[in-house]
């Protein structure tokens, strides 16, 4: 499949995680509902955030790769958008529990980073 096949399936997900998003933060009341209205919360937002960071991702490797070197780094796009999604959720997370913190914030980013060039490495010696 082309590169614009791959990026309007994304759009399609993420139009389909905003609304199921909107839909948890406008129907239910994570409070009321406990565990299972926190839970819905938190993945449809990780859901939304991953659709948006992989469309502004695949943003930046078009406009400094074109679109072959782009559909090259489709896998990577994904895997960094979904850390950099996982990291604001973490964040959010934090605030939801009244932990947040800089440093918290320092941490996570440390954590994120460590898991991205952990999966870079073993993906460049998978490759030799």
């Amino acid at each position: 499949m082309s590169l614009s096949t791959y990026l309007w399936g994304i759009r399609l997900f993420t139009l389909f995680a905003f609304f199921a998003w909107l839909g948890v933060v406008v129907l239910l009341d994570p409070e009321a509902t406990g565990g299972m209205g926190v839970g819905l919360l938190f993945i449809s937002l990780l859901a939304l955030l991953t659709g948006l960071f992989t469309l502004f991702v695949m943003w930046a490797y078009r406009k400094a790769l074109g679109d072959k070197g782009a559909a090259h780094h489709l896998s990577g796009a994904f895997r960094q958008a979904s850390l950099l999604a996982l990291y604001v959720l973490g964040i959010v997370f934090f605030q939801y529990g009244r932990i947040f913190t800089w440093w918290d914030a320092l941490l996570l980013l440390a954590a994120i980073l460590l898991i991205e060039f952990s999966l870079r490495n073993f993906s460049r010696h998978k490759d030799e």
